[in-house]
């Protein structure tokens, strides 16, 4: 791999989604659920070990369906439920280190049958800027699929 600039950002992305903070809760742990609405039409997410809880990990590949070049490890360090996950997510391809970012998930209950779900993302890219844009693109569609996904109750991957 060439040696590219290291690159930092701190990314905030907000949405009010029209569901309970139980209901939204539920399709973030859900692997299932989540390897649905995570990623980007086109694209596929799969999990090859998840477990959800303090201290837990989940690995996973991702990317284009045909290929899933990309590998990712996620170590949850605290959750406290309907309420928050915070966890790191660090992404390589052919061994190769790509990012490394720390995430905040905030589930607030709005008491309006609307939850608004916070996502702060403090990203390490050491690949140039093409990781944060994938962070930052990747994040607003993902929370704009979990609306969906919520709503419509998707079951069946974007195409």
């Amino acid at each position: 791999m060439t040696s590219s600039p290291i690159i930092r950002d701190t990314l905030t992305f907000e949405r009010k989604i029209p569901a309970t903070p139980d209901v939204v809760w539920r399709a973030y742990m859900d692997p299932s659920a989540r390897a649905i609405w995570s990623v980007p039409a086109g694209e596929a997410l799969v999990f090859d070990r998840t477990d959800f809880r303090p201290g837990g990990r989940d690995e996973y590949r991702c990317g284009p369906i045909d290929s899933l070049p990309f590998h990712g490890v996620v170590d949850y360090l605290h959750i406290a439920s309907s309420a928050l996950i915070v966890h790191t997510d660090t992404v390589t391809t052919n061994g190769d280190l790509l990012a490394a970012a720390l995430l905040t998930w905030e589930f607030t209950d709005d008491h309006d049958g609307y939850t608004t779900v916070k996502v702060t993302n403090q990203v390490t890219s050491f690949v140039g800027d093409s990781m944060i844009e994938g962070h930052r693109n990747g994040h607003l569609k993902a929370l704009s699929q979990l609306e969906d996904f919520v709503l419509f109750n998707r079951t069946e991957p974007r195409t």
